[in-house]
């Protein structure tokens, strides 16, 4: 895991280097298409990058996202109309069982239909109109990193495509130096996680186009380190989610630059008042002083381009904490790399 963390900048520079051209000449077909709905399907790590994406095409295109629930097309048989729709299917391994239904029956519903996979040969790639690869090379590891990156990174280029203004193209070029600089937190992280060896419980928070992180960072420490650890947005735990916060109680926080920066400000302070064990992954030397310890970002990233370099400082805490706990994240128990529901 963490040697597949650290190849995570070469595996983005990759992508941009072989996918660019390609995106760029789908967002074109598809902005002449006339499409008014984007839908994403994915499970696990891949539905917290859909996640993601769901926040930038709605930023930067204008065009409704929803994140399609499979079951509505494997269980209960439902037919949609999506002959305006862009439906995108997201798998590591492109073997989602679940998922490439669902992407069958939204091409026969009218939709066009593209598959982000880091598997040339899967099945996917086979009932999608056009696959997009991440080119991480193969992921050992049964917990996702290279590949959720190069995931979220093809958002980027995704939305970027399809904006239909110069103002709203995104330059994702810089992403993996930003990243690269991420993965020098390693020993500040490796300093840390034995503060957190007998932890059960925790509470990850994230907010804006870092919300999928909070979803990311718990999925990472449920899988790797069996514990228990719920996500939320800062402002949906305010709203009932915060009594369960008590002294040394451990929340963990990503607090980026940009507009969510004064709300997340204020959900430190109430945080320090309840004496709770937070940890924050940020710039901002503010929230820093009054977390209890924090992972500081380098100065300059700003939001847009923050989600990727912020997750690896989570990333490299769930494996490191693993470690630290005596146990193995590349192989979870319980758990396999390919995922196969209905």
């Amino acid at each position: 895991m963490l040697q597949e963390i650290a190849e995570q900048p070469a595996a983005l520079r990759k992508t941009i280097a072989e996918e660019g051209a390609k995106v760029a000449r789908l967002g074109k077909f598809l902005r002449a298409r006339g499409i008014d709905l984007i839908v994403l399907v994915a499970r696990g790590s891949s539905d917290n990058a859909a996640l993601f994406g769901r926040y930038l095409l709605e930023i930067k295109t204008g065009i409704p996202v929803s994140l399609s629930a499979p079951s509505v097309h494997t269980l209960y048989r439902a037919r949609l109309d999506l002959s305006r729709a862009l439906v995108v299917g997201v798998s590591q391994s492109g073997e989602g069982e679940d998922i490439n239904l669902v992407l069958e029956n939204a091409r026969a519903g009218g939709a066009y239909t593209v598959g982000i996979t880091n598997e040339i040969d899967s099945a996917m790639t086979g009932v999608v109109e056009e696959t997009l690869l991440t080119h991480g090379g193969r992921e050992r590891s049964v917990a996702a990193t290279k590949t959720f990156t190069g995931q979220m990174l093809h958002f980027y280029m995704l939305a970027s495509a399809l904006a239909e203004s110069e103002a709203d193209r995104i330059d994702y070029a810089p992403i993996p130096d930003w990243a690269e600089r991420a993965l020098e937190l390693q020993g500040a992280v490796a300093e840390m996680v034995e503060r957190y060896v007998f932890m059960e419980n925790c509470v990850v928070v994230g907010r804006g186009l870092l919300y999928a992180n909070a979803y990311e960072m718990a999925l990472k420490l449920m899988e790797t380190c069996y514990v228990v650890a719920e996500r939320f947005s800062s402002a949906d735990f305010l709203h009932g989610p915060l009594a369960m916060v008590e002294r040394h109680f451990p929340v963990f926080l990503f607090a980026q630059p940009g507009v969510t920066r004064e709300a997340t400000r204020a959900l430190v302070s109430r945080l320090r008042e309840l004496r709770a064990d937070t940890l924050a992954i940020t710039d901002d030397e503010r929230v820093a002083s009054s977390c209890t310890r924090a992972l500081v970002m380098p100065a300059g990233l700003g939001e847009l381009l923050a989600p990727i370099p912020y997750i690896i400082p989570a990333q490299l805490f769930a494996a490191l904490l693993a470690s630290a706990k005596g146990l193995d994240p590349d192989a979870p128990r319980s758990l396999s790399k390919v995922t196969r529901t209905l």
